[in-house]
């Protein structure tokens, strides 16, 4: 696994000198559900909620932005300023995330939009046209689109859905719940002096250059 939030978490926890693994622990639900039963120490760039922080110490200060996007075909834009412009379309979202209340509650009586279990099923289903965008994590989504051969068809409208933020946190029942002051600190000193987004815009080439590489082994020899 590789990412922003895991570069820059690694960083710090070496500064204290502890030892600092990442484990794939299925998808996001389940993320949630071993982290409440404290069979992880810690997880990553996730929003704070009322509902988590029953069971996720987190960090005062966020790791990094987090602003939520409309991804659309390139083909098939469509203006889009605010939430209003949203109407009438049918959208997409990945299932369990959450936007903030406002949009949350806009969005269930306002929107059509279907869920999904993975990012790549509704980027399936915006290339087929079965819905006529989706919401992502603006990084992470663009992130994504550099590892499909077709991630040139959709792009990010220019308006965010939200200016989110993502912090850390430690399960209730980890023995490092010691160690979230420096992790506020560190994030917070991260942020204001450039490194977090730094390391961010670093990740985002990694992926492209290294898609680049993978798509020119792919095309037939000339």
């Amino acid at each position: 696994m590789r990412g922003a939030s895991i570069d820059i978490n690694q960083k710090i926890f070496a500064e204290l000198g502890i030892p600092f693994s990442v484990t794939y622990s299925g998808p996001w639900k389940r993320v949630l559900h071993v982290t409440k039963r404290g069979q992880v120490d810690f997880v990553m760039a996730l929003k704070k909620t009322p509902a988590r922080q029953k069971f996720i110490n987190f960090t005062e200060a966020p790791i990094l932005p987090n602003p939520f996007s409309v991804f659309v075909e390139r083909d098939n834009i469509f203006r889009y300023s605010h939430w209003e412009d949203l109407k009438g379309r049918l959208g997409g979202k990945n299932a369990g995330d959450r936007y903030g209340e406002m949009f949350d509650n806009f969005s269930k009586k306002q929107l059509m939009i279907e869920e999904a279990n993975t990012p790549e099923i509704n980027f399936n289903k915006l290339i087929a046209r079965r819905i006529e965008y989706f919401i992502h994590s603006r990084y992470s989504g663009i992130t994504y689109l550099h590892t499909h051969l077709q991630g040139q068809r959709v792009i990010a409208l220019d308006k965010n859905i939200n200016d989110g933020v993502v912090h850390s946190g430690f399960s209730l029942h980890s023995p490092c719940n010691s160690l979230l002051p420096y992790l506020n600190t560190r994030y917070r000193e991260m942020l204001e002096d450039g490194s977090a987004m730094q390391i961010m815009e670093e990740n985002i080439l990694l992926w492209k250059n290294r898609t680049t590489g993978i798509n020119s082994l792919s095309e037939p020899a000339k």
